[in-house]
């Protein structure tokens, strides 16, 4: 049972429906008694993330997020969610939930190299580690800086600026893209979760190229 966390954020519906386009038996969560009998965990996201942290406190999911990720459970985060997987956020600045040591960072001005254009939207490529090349829908004006450049199984360039854009520690995975809009890459990845590739040490063979 895969059960995505629901906190009011607009792609939650989405993101369940695309699990469920890949044969995953999977629900929403909209509090803490709703994650009885999950045995992974979905934390999508679009929005800022000041808002999405205190709806996750008003909520009681913050704690449990923060329980579950620290045991080493499977958990992936999606944009926002992703970036809330990481110890804080320039956004606001806002608290992360410090599964995944770094800080959530906006992108440079041009005049400091960084990209022309942000917020970054529309699909570009994820150059993972392995040397595929994936495609991917992004929206976010903020990247993801991890302290470990190990975690880093994909990167993105914008405009000459490469950041991360895909992390892999244990069983947290982060994506900056949006998996539920990114295509066959997308259900590619939700597929290979939802199948228990992603889980921790157990990458088989068909889940090597994530990890």
């Amino acid at each position: 049972m895969i059960v995505v966390v629901d906190f009011g954020s607009g792609n939650t519906r989405s993101v369940l429906r695309a699990l469920e386009a890949v044969g995953a038996d999977a629900r929403l969560a909209r509090d803490s008694s709703e994650l009885e009998g999950a045995q992974r965990l979905v934390l999508p996201g679009v929005g800022a993330a000041p808002s999405a942290v205190e709806a996750l406190r008003e909520r009681g999911l913050w704690e449990p997020l923060r329980e579950w990720g620290g045991a080493g459970r499977p958990l992936l985060g999606i944009c926002l969610g992703a970036q809330l997987l990481l110890d804080s956020s320039e956004e606001g600045p806002a608290e992360g939930l410090g599964l995944l040591p770094g800080t959530c960072r906006r992108f440079p001005g041009p005049e400091e190299g960084g990209p022309r254009s942000v917020p970054h939207i529309g699909w570009n490529s994820i150059e993972l580690r392995t040397g595929e090349r994936l495609e991917g829908y992004f929206v976010h004006g903020y990247w993801l800086d991890p302290a470990d450049a190990a975690i880093v199984a994909g990167t993105t360039d914008l405009d000459g600026f490469a950041f991360p854009s895909l992390l892999r520690s244990g069983g947290l995975t982060a994506t900056q893209f949006h998996l539920e809009k990114s295509g066959p890459a997308g259900r590619a990845l939700l597929a290979a979760f939802s199948r228990g590739l992603l889980d921790g040490q157990r990458v088989a063979a068909a889940g090597d190229r994530w990890s």
